[in-house]
């Protein structure tokens, strides 16, 4: 919360707009029903999601808070991310496993998310640094971080190649590689077609 008073002071807390009490509340109360409505569907995939849960509660709550360390953090934030996936995978599997889940492809999946979720923390530099969570941008200043950043990604697509065995994905992977890294590159914190909140979509597209 007091990251979002220096950078998203337009969020409902920072706002003014819900008290505290009241969005712990309704968030505790959405949790609890994702569960039982998950499990009433799909029992595995309500574990996997109380798991997320669980892991993103110790990312960015007390005592753990582990967003404030950068290796683990991103580390951390990549093993949820694949959670998702594992959820949507199994939902669709005839046994319901992980079993025909290639394991080159979990980790070009775990390397993809690791070096790309850092792209959410350069709209709150100024938050995090003065709350003492050191994020790559913060250690490592903005354009060296988008340099490491925008040059993984492009590495991510290129490997995505031999991870797929299929030569035909080369120039598609080089081209759309390539674009996100000029995207990257490009954007800006407020001004430009690309900025740091904007930035996602593009990468979406």
């Amino acid at each position: 919360a007091s990251i979002d008073r220096v950078t998203n002071k337009i969020r409902p807390i920072p706002s003014g707009a819900v008290e505290d009490r009241l969005y712990s509340e309704v968030g505790a109360a959405f949790f609890f029903a994702s569960i039982l409505l998950s499990a009433i569907v799909f029992p595995k995939g309500a574990l996997l999601l109380f798991l997320y849960q669980s892991i993103a509660w110790s990312y960015s709550a007390p005592p753990f808070r582990l967003k404030r360390f950068p290796v683990v953090a991103t580390s951390v934030s990549a093993l949820a991310s694949l959670l998702v996936l594992f959820i949507g995978y199994m939902s669709i599997s005839r046994d319901q496993t992980l079993e025909g889940l290639p394991a080159s492809l979990l980790w070009l999946f775990f390397f993809s998310y690791a070096i790309a979720l850092p792209l959410k923390d350069f709209k709150d530099i100024e938050g995090d640094r003065r709350d003492g969570v050191w994020t790559l941008p913060v250690l490592l200043g903005v354009q060296r971080s988008k340099l490491l950043i925008g040059t993984g990604i492009f590495l991510s697509f290129l490997t995505s190649v031999s991870v797929f065995r299929s030569q035909a994905l080369f120039l598609p992977a080089l081209l759309f590689g390539g674009a996100s890294f000029w995207a990257i590159i490009a954007m800006k914190e407020k001004t430009g077609r690309i900025t740091y909140r904007s930035v996602f979509g593009w990468m979406l597209a």
